[in-house]
């Protein structure tokens, strides 16, 4: 899908923007918050852009295109719960991938 095209999905068009940072979570202050609940290393955050005003009326259609858009489900991390381990949405042989 090229930039600027409309999505699939509710004509959102979703881009995976891997080079912003979070300085908040780098926080001294955070940082120990984080280890004092044991949530260090398991909490991420990642930005990804989208093409159009985000309009709260069509929220669900924005939510639904944003989890089926091509360049989300490769690249949004989640946190297995079972395995601990980080793994992709995408989808390979019916199993989640891991990253």
């Amino acid at each position: 899908m090229a930039t600027g095209e409309l999505g699939d999905v509710g004509g959102y068009y979703f881009r995976f923007l891997p080079q912003k940072t979070f300085q908040s979570l780098n926080s001294k202050e955070i940082t120990s918050r984080l280890r004092q609940w044991s949530m260090l290393g398991r909490i991420k955050a990642q930005a990804f852009g989208f093409d159009q005003t985000f309009q709260a009326y069509r929220k669900d259609d924005f939510v639904m295109a944003f989890f089926k858009d091509p360049n989300v489900i490769p690249n949004l991390k989640l946190l297995s719960d079972s395995s601990g381990e980080w793994i992709t949405l995408g989808f390979a042989s019916g199993r989640l991938r891991k990253i």
